[in-house]
């Protein structure tokens, strides 16, 4: 009785923990690549207040949120298994990676490093020095790979290779399993035109790489990741943009088309 309640209200600390995580990160990456009618409305608040430093600040907290929390719940485990001699622990770890609640295997936290990236170099210089420092990310066709250096010497890496067309992810989507695809290959996968999106997918498409089904209508879409990639590897965006742009107008014409005859009748 106990070990069931401990366990349940842990899954759900770490479901709260997740769930304001993500919500913390996408609203941070909206003030950065803000979209439609709130584009205006920050560029017209920038012109009387930088909120750039805070958005440094707010990215910076919420890296050390998730890798306190992260590291907390792994040496919780690790001591409950230790003093019951039991591998209970564990198998809770394997029940959170199911769950897809592992905190540092989450697509936002890709997206943040990604974002302190995209900070290099720009005309805002010095003020992110801290955030960016410690991350990296190698586009090299081969091996791309993004390497996050997080508090407590936690070294994560990334492989950013789709595994459908094994080159670097563009219009990159996270699938709720956690797998990167570009968005022309993951709406290939789920047979659904691009045009229409992966929310089109039916709840039984799987994953290419897991075979888990229902894994592509919460699927994120990456778009720091895509602005880090199409600032660094320029030529590679914007030839796989005009291919994905020309392969989107041919499904939509053949799609038109198609119900064109099934109204008319021939």
């Amino acid at each position: 009785m106990c070990d069931q309640m401990f366990f349940t209200e842990l899954m759900r600390e770490a479901t709260d923990i997740a769930g304001c995580f993500s919500s913390r990160v996408r609203h941070l990456l909206h003030l950065h690549v803000p979209r439609g009618m709130q584009r205006y409305v920050l560029r017209l608040r920038q012109c009387f207040k930088n909120d750039q430093q805070a958005l440094v600040e707010e990215g910076l907290m919420l890296i050390e949120y998730i890798t306190m929390n992260a590291i907390a719940i792994r040496k919780i485990l690790k001591k409950y298994d230790k003093v019951h001699s039991s591998a209970n622990g564990k198998n809770f770890k394997s029940k959170l990676r199911a769950e897809h609640l592992e905190l540092l295997q989450s697509p936002w936290l890709i997206e943040l490093g990604a974002l302190s990236l995209n900070f290099k170099g720009s005309d805002d210089g010095e003020a992110f020095i801290q955030f960016s420092g410690s991350f990296s990310c190698n586009l090299d066709e081969m091996e791309p790979v993004m390497t996050l250096m997080l508090p407590h010497s936690i070294k994560l890496e990334y492989n950013l290779k789709c595994a459908i067309c094994l080159e670097i992810v563009f219009n990159p989507y996270a699938l709720s399993c956690g797998h990167l695809f570009c968005k022309s290959c993951a709406c290939s996968a789920a047979s659904v035109m691009i045009f229409q999106g992966l929310k089109a997918s039916s709840p039984d498409s799987k994953c290419p790489i897991c075979r888990e089904a229902g894994v592509y209508a919460n699927a994120v879409h990456m778009l720091e990741l895509d602005l880090l990639i199409k600032k660094r590897h320029k030529d590679y965006w914007k030839e796989r943009a005009i291919a994905e742009r020309a392969e989107m107008v041919k499904q939509s014409k053949e799609y038109w088309e198609s119900q064109t005859k099934y109204v008319v009748g021939y």
